[in-house]
C-alpha cells in the first residue's frame, strides 16, 4: 500500500507526460548554464579583459566570477518563463510555429527582466547588459534549435508521440482515397505533420497525384479496392487510424449506375468501418457532405433533419448512420460533412462548381449561372484536408463519436455571388444566369461547432482560391481543363465504370456484407 507521499509523487511525476517534460526542462536548465558560461566568455573576449601573462586561468577565473553572479537567476527563470509561456505544453503539429514563438516570446521577456534587475543593482548595469544580451539570445537560439532538430529528425525518419487511440499514440495512417483531389492535400499534410501514411486506392485517376512524394520515406502506396476484403484487410495492418476519403462524389456521377454507387458509397464503407473496429481502431474519420442538407431556407446545423435530393447523399447518410450504430468504446469514428469543395489541387476537378466556373471565364469569356438564387457554403481542399488532420488530433473524446460540418460560415454565398467573384477574378466576364429545376439544393450551413470544439476557420477565402483557380488555367498549368480526367462524370463515363465494375466482378466479395459478417464472426 502506498503513503500518501508516495501517490503525490506518483500523480505529478508517474505519467509518460509528466516525465517527458521534466527531461525536457532539465535539458534547458544545463543548456541555460552552458550559454551563461558561453556569454561570460564572449564578454570578456570581446572586452579584452585578459591577462596576457595567463590567458587560460585569467579567462577560467573571470568566468567563473561572472558565472556564479548571474547562474541562479538565469537558469531558474528562465524555466518558470518557459512554463509561463507555454513551451512545454503539448501543441498540434501543424501548429509546431506556435511553441517556436513561445521560445522567442519567453526570452525576450527574459532579457526585459535581466535589464531591470542590473539596473537596480548597484554598479551592475554595464556589466548585465553585457552578458544578459548573449546570453538570453544565446539560449532562444539553443532551445528553439533543439526543438526544431527534434521535430525534424522525428518527422523524417521517426515519429513523436501524439494523443491517439485510447489516449495512445497515432503514428501510422491509413488513407483510403488518398491519391484522390482531397487525399493527395491530405496526404501531403500529414507527410509534413510528420506521421507515417498508408494510401489504398484503386487509382482510377492514376497516380500523378503523388508524383513528388512517392519515395517519401513514411508513404506507403497500396494499389487496391476496398470493396476486396483482402485489399482491406493488409491496408488495416499495423494502422493507428483511418481516414475514409473514397466515394463516387457528385450528384451525376452517381446517377450513372445506382448499384455501383450503393456498392461504393455504403456497402464498402460498412466493410472497412467493420474491418477497422474489428481491429481495434478507435478513430475512423468519415468524408461525408453537406449535400445531405438537401434542399431548405433555413441555416442548417449537425442536428438538422436531412433532406437528401439525390443518391450521393441518400448514399452518404446511410453510410454515416452504420457507422454511429457501430460506434462503440472503443470504436469512436467521426462524421465530417464537407461543404462544396473547390480549389487547385494535386489531382484538380473541373466538375466542381467554383472550379469549373473559373475555367470558362478563362477560356470562354461568359459564365451560365443556374439558379443564382441558392446558396451554397464553400470550402478550399487545403482546409478540407488540414480539417481531416485536426480532427485526426485532436483528444478522441471531444471528436468520437461526433458530427462536424466542416467549413466556414463566412464562406456561405449564393451562386449568383460566387458569379461575381468569378468576374472579378477575370474582369472580361460576362455572366448569364438561367433558372431550371435541374439541381433543387438550397442550404446555408451553420460551423459554430467544428469552430468552438477543433478551432478551425477556413484559411482560403473563395475569392483567392477561384483567383488560384484563374491563374493556373490562364498559365497553362492545366493543358486542358476540359480533358475527362478532370472530372467524376466523364471520366466515369468513359473508362471509369467498367474499371469499376470489373475491379469489383473480380473481387471474391460478391456479397460484401455477407462476407464481412462471416469475417467479424470467425475473428469472434
Amino acid at each position: 500500500m502506498k503513503t500518501r507521499s508516495e501517490e503525490l509523487w506518483s500523480r505529478l511525476f508517474g505519467t509518460a507526460r509528466m516525465r517527458s517534460v521534466l527531461v525536457r526542462m532539465a535539458v534547458d536548465f544545463s543548456m541555460a548554464n552552458v550559454v551563461l558560461i558561453g556569454a561570460a566568455a564572449l564578454r570578456l573576449l570581446v572586452s579584452g579583459k585578459i591577462s596576457i601573462d595567463n590567458p587560460v586561468g585569467t579567462l577560467i577565473g573571470r568566468v567563473n566570477s561572472i558565472y556564479f553572479i548571474h547562474a541562479g537567476w538565469f537558469a531558474c527563470s528562465a524555466l518558470v518563463l518557459f512554463a509561463v509561456s507555454g513551451v512545454y505544453k503539448p501543441v498540434l503539429s501543424s501548429q509546431f510555429r506556435r511553441r517556436l514563438w513561445n521560445v522567442g516570446h519567453a526570452s525576450a521577456v527574459g532579457l526585459l527582466l535581466h535589464l531591470i534587475v542590473g539596473a537596480i543593482a548597484p554598479s551592475r548595469w554595464l556589466s548585465t547588459l553585457e552578458v544578459a544580451v548573449p546570453a538570453w539570445c544565446l539560449l532562444c537560439v539553443a532551445v528553439a534549435g533543439t526543438r526544431f532538430s527534434r521535430m525534424y529528425v522525428g518527422s523524417r525518419y521517426r515519429m513523436i508521440p501524439r494523443n491517439g487511440n485510447g489516449g495512445g499514440k497515432i503514428e501510422d495512417i491509413l488513407v483510403v482515397g488518398g491519391a484522390g483531389y482531397i487525399g493527395s492535400m491530405l496526404t501531403r499534410q500529414l507527410l509534413y505533420a510528420g506521421y507515417r501514411v498508408r494510401i489504398l486506392d484503386l487509382q482510377l485517376f492514376g497516380i500523378d497525384s503523388l508524383a513528388n512524394v512517392l519515395s517519401h520515406p513514411r508513404l506507403e502506396v497500396m494499389r487496391g479496392d476496398f470493396r476486396n476484403i483482402e485489399d482491406v484487410v493488409r491496408s488495416l495492418h499495423g494502422v493507428d487510424a483511418v481516414v475514409h476519403l473514397a466515394a463516387i462524389v457528385g450528384d451525376p456521377a452517381c446517377a450513372l449506375d445506382g448499384e455501383t454507387t450503393i456498392a461504393v458509397n455504403y456497402a464498402a464503407a460498412n466493410l472497412i468501418s467493420q474491418l477497422a473496429q474489428a481491429n481495434g481502431i478507435s478513430r475512423f474519420v468519415f468524408a461525408s457532405t453537406c449535400s445531405v442538407y438537401g434542399a431548405s431556407d433555413d441555416i442548417r446545423d449537425e442536428h438538422s433533419k436531412l433532406n437528401p435530393v439525390s443518391l450521393y447523399a441518400t448514399t452518404k447518410i446511410d453510410a454515416e448512420r452504420a457507422l454511429m450504430e457501430a460506434a462503440d468504446d472503443v470504436f469512436q469514428p467521426t462524421i465530417l460533412r464537407f461543404a462544396t469543395a473547390y480549389g487547385w489541387s494535386h489531382r484538380p476537378r473541373f466538375d466542381l462548381v467554383a472550379n469549373l466556373l473559373s475555367a470558362q471565364a478563362v477560356t470562354d469569356g461568359k459564365i451560365k449561372i443556374f439558379n443564382g438564387e441558392q446558396w451554397r457554403p464553400f470550402i478550399h481542399a487545403r482546409d478540407i484536408a488540414n480539417a481531416c488532420l485536426m480532427t485526426l488530433e485532436a483528444p478522441l473524446n471531444k471528436v468520437g463519436g461526433q458530427i462536424f460540418n466542416v467549413g466556414d460560415d463566412t464562406e456561405n454565398y449564393t451562386l449568383q455571388q460566387l458569379g461575381q467573384i468569378v468576374a472579378e477574378a477575370h474582369p472580361e466576364t460576362t455572366i448569364e444566369e438561367i433558372r431550371n429545376d435541374e439541381d433543387l439544393r438550397n442550404y446555408r450551413v451553420s460551423f459554430n461547432k467544428i469552430r468552438h470544439v477543433l478551432g478551425f476557420r477556413a484559411r482560403v477565402t473563395l475569392k483567392d482560391g477561384i483567383q488560384e483557380i484563374v491563374n493556373a488555367v490562364r498559365s497553362g498549368q492545366v493543358v486542358d481543363w476540359r480533358d475527362p480526367v478532370y472530372s467524376n462524370l466523364r471520366h466515369l463515363e468513359g473508362a471509369g465504370l467498367n474499371v469499376l465494375k470489373f475491379e469489383r466482378g473480380e473481387s471474391k466479395d460478391v456479397d460484401e456484407m455477407l462476407v464481412t459478417r462471416r469475417f467479424l464472426e470467425k475473428a469472434a
